[in-house]
């Protein structure tokens, strides 16, 4: 799966998204994004925060916001 992670780009003197190709391991979902776990996570960790149907997905040591996952676009 494709996960996106925000880069400052000093170059540009802005953010950038970068997407990085990794293995995904879908955990249960918490209710709120304070709830996602601060330990025991491991690289690729995926959960899904139920007040805003969020993906977070665990990247260097920090969650990092995925948005909505879109199933129509995997039935097409």
């Amino acid at each position: 799966m494709l996960i996106y992670t925000k880069v400052f780009d000093s170059q540009l003197g802005q953010h950038k998204l970068v997407g990085t190709e990794m293995d995904i391991m879908y955990r249960s979902a918490v209710d709120t994004v304070a709830d996602l776990p601060t330990s025991d996570n491991v690289e690729g960790d995926l959960r899904m925060c139920l007040d805003s149907d969020h993906f977070y997905a665990y990247v260097s040591g920090a969650w990092h916001d995925q948005g909505v996952l879109d199933v129509g676009d995997l039935l097409q």
